[in-house]
């Protein structure tokens, strides 16, 4: 399991709480083998190391494949849980365990495209060796053998599918994190000068990229750089 734990584990293990009525929250991650937990995020009231009269705790397991690598835990001031509050809680305790995955993605990501490149070399290699062993096969090799090798070994050599598709993707997902990351910014502007919400922020540059018909990076980015401007 990573270290490196999605930052959304936070504010939907916040929002769960509060709409449960939970006094706290804490997401521990798991060592498998050792069965040790190490808090990884936490709020309001801890959870207690033993019971504690008027407290009660609800936990989660969290998942990664079959091993259950964390545990979610919410702690209650009254007992028993309400059947709503506990319903609340299985409800996104779900949607968080989906979210608690999100750190296997890279290895797996990393683990596929490994096993793709490792293939694509093995036919590739394949290739250039039937053809290189036909041509010395031939009982009369064509004169112009070396340059009919040198072609197909640059035919075969080019960037492959793998290649091709990552590099695509990569560029796709660079520009979306960027364009998110300018719409985080302008949202946090609005809400600064005008009291909106983070809802209504993002509604306000959508209408504004509709209206101008600009995107909306590029409508966030204008923002940014006004705002930047009347600062001076």
């Amino acid at each position: 399991m990573s270290s490196e734990l999605p930052r959304s584990l936070h504010p939907l293990a916040l929002l769960a709480a509060r709409e449960a009525g939970a006094s706290g929250f804490t997401i521990y991650q798991c060592d498998p083998a050792s069965g040790q937990r190490q808090v990884q995020f936490g709020w309001g009231l801890p959870v207690p190391e033993a019971g504690e009269t008027g407290i009660t705790v609800t936990s989660f397991p969290l998942r990664a494949g079959e091993e259950v690598t964390g545990v979610l835990a919410f702690v209650f001031r009254e007992a028993p849980i309400s059947h709503q509050a506990q319903s609340r809680l299985e409800q996104i305790a779900g949607a968080i365990e989906e979210v608690w995955r999100l750190s296997l993605v890279p290895a797996a990501y990393a683990r596929h495209a490994a096993r793709i490149g490792e293939l694509e070399t093995e036919l590739a290699d394949s290739k250039i060796a039937d053809r290189a062993r036909g041509l010395l096969d031939s009982a009369a090799p064509p004169k112009d053998a070396i340059d009919t090798i040198v072609r197909h070994v640059e035919s075969v050599l080019r960037p492959g599918q793998l290649g091709t598709v990552l590099a695509q993707l990569l560029q796709e997902v660079e520009r979306e994190i960027a364009e998110r990351e300018l719409a985080t910014r302008a949202k946090a502007v609005l809400q600064s000068r005008y009291g909106m919400s983070e809802d209504q922020a993002h509604v306000h540059l959508r209408l504004v990229s509709r209206k101008s018909r600009k995107r909306l990076r590029d409508v966030a980015r204008d923002l940014l750089e006004e705002t930047a401007l009347s600062g001076r």
